[in-house]
């Protein structure tokens, strides 16, 4: 009897291991890739009163003691779920995926607004795309492995700053210099906050750079938010020249002011430029 508890008792026993052990085997991923792909941000840039450019900016793990090369992918663009547009592309000079280490590739989508309004939808003010698609990357051996990824981010449909130039605020204008203060408006278009950290400005009277650098103070706009900034300027007409003192005794003189934006919104950082051209009348300071 006790003989036979034994036998039942060590069959028990190498049941169960055998069950821990499948277990485990089931627990396991069926196949280990030997090139992980991954999204590591997807960043605007290029943005413009056109469009802008969606960098995906994508992580490439090559997990093999092996260097493997990017030969070539296919992708699908879907813009809220609505294909946008499809490529394949073949590299003439492959990208190099060492063995043991991380590589970062960009693939970068450009979106033109002139194309997109079929497929905005809701607000109309934002849009999601979509890339899905192949990798196919190639090993010593010239064996190939394809890997599938599968992509998203969301994007505005952007409207740059409005720059509205004001009449300059004269101090002085007499046949050896000028004091005055440029002014300009800027209005954010957008039904969201531009928590601008820099602007940087180039100020041209008569195809000559009068004034660069960067405006000072809380450039923060709202939405929709209207803020007017001043230059206060002195040009001395022996060292800048006498065509510039001819300008500006004009009724109207010809200014170029040029903005470069810096600021963080709902989309993340987003960097882009403002410019605007006219005749700018004056307003003399009593």
């Amino acid at each position: 009897m006790r003989k036979r508890q034994k036998i039942n008792f060590i069959f028990l026993f190498l049941s169960l291991l055998i069950l821990s052990k499948q277990l485990a085997l089931l627990s396991q991923p069926l196949t280990k890739k030997n090139i992980e792909v991954s999204l590591k941000e997807a960043r605007i840039s290029e943005l413009s009163a056109e469009g802008l450019t969606l960098s995906f900016l994508t992580l490439v793990e090559n997990q093999t003691s092996r260097s493997y090369q990017l030969v070539s992918y296919r992708y699908l663009v879907l813009i809220n779920e609505k294909e946008y547009f499809r490529q394949e592309i073949s590299l003439n000079e492959p990208i190099e995926i060492q063995a043991e280490k991380k590589t970062l590739i960009n693939f970068p989508v450009k979106i033109n607004y002139l194309y997109l309004e079929p497929f905005l939808i809701g607000s109309r003010t934002q849009a999601v795309c979509r890339v899905s698609g192949e990798i196919y990357f190639q090993d010593e051996r010239k064996r190939t492995e394809k890997i599938a990824f599968n992509f998203r981010a969301d994007f505005p449909v952007f409207e740059l700053p409005e720059i509205q130039i004001q009449p300059l605020l004269v101090r002085h204008l007499t046949l050896g210099g000028a004091e005055f203060s440029f002014r300009f408006i800027l209005k954010n278009l957008n039904n969201y906050d531009l928590l601008i950290q820099e602007i940087k400005v180039v100020l041209v009277l008569e195809n000559q750079t009068i004034f660069q650098g960067k405006l000072a103070g809380d450039n923060t706009l709202r939405a929709g938010e209207r803020k007017t900034y001043s230059l206060p300027l002195i040009l001395d007409f022996f060292e800048q020249g006498r065509e510039l003192r001819d300008s500006l005794e004009k009724e109207a003189s010809p200014f170029t002011v040029k903005l470069w934006i810096e600021a963080d919104s709902a989309w993340g950082r987003l960097a882009f430029p403002v410019e605007k051209t006219g005749l700018v009348t004056k307003e003399f300071s009593r």
